[in-house]
């Protein structure tokens, strides 16, 4: 009797092969012969659950989208005036940010990658700036393209730096950062 295999659960294992195989290797270095090997499987399976290299990474970026704002990133995140932020805090997300920098540096040169960005991108900042508009914050969009900007350039520091950037400078600057923008734009309403 054949084996039954949770379609979903297979491509999940995978994706999370390709995602400690990108942190470890980088985006070139990441092999479909080496995440093969790192989820227990071979290469023709990773060809059974996704079309090609290209869709296999399109899926792990959202993969990390999801750990980096979903509901189970919650316990993660930074908490600022009631908005979650997420920082690589721990070991476990800085592998996912080691992982969303390689991505970083390949996006220009892919277009599915360039829109998978543009709609990470365009639900984060949505999500925040209706966090914002709910505390009527003015001119909520580009508060929260600031706030957006903030965790990013946090986050490329940390991952790189992480020796420099250790969890509580993290957290100290974000929330100076945030509170300065929050203050500012609170007080430009009532002037």
């Amino acid at each position: 009797m054949p084996k039954i295999v949770d379609r979903d659960e297979k491509r999940r294992e995978i994706i999370e092969a390709a995602v400690a195989t990108i942190a470890d290797r980088g985006l070139d270095g990441a092999t479909l012969k080496l995440i093969a090997d790192r989820a227990g499987a071979t290469t023709g399976t990773i060809g059974h659950y996704f079309l090609d290299k290209d869709e296999l990474l399109v899926a792990t970026l959202g993969y990390l989208s999801e750990q980096l704002l979903g509901p189970g990133a919650t316990d993660r995140n930074v908490v600022i005036d009631d908005l979650e932020l997420q920082l690589p805090l721990d070991d476990a997300t800085r592998q996912l940010w080691r992982v969303w920098l390689a991505y970083c540096g390949a996006a220009p040169t892919s277009q599915r990658l360039l829109a998978a960005y543009d709609d990470f991108y365009a639900r984060i900042e949505a999500s925040v700036a209706a966090h914002l508009r709910n505390r009527a914050i003015p001119d909520a969009e580009t508060v929260a393209g600031a706030v957006v900007a903030a965790v990013d350039g946090i986050g490329l520091c940390a991952t790189v730096a992480p020796r420099l950037w250790p969890p509580e400078r993290q957290e100290t600057v974000l929330r100076s950062i945030v509170s300065g923008l929050l203050s500012d734009h609170l007080e430009r309403s009532t002037t």
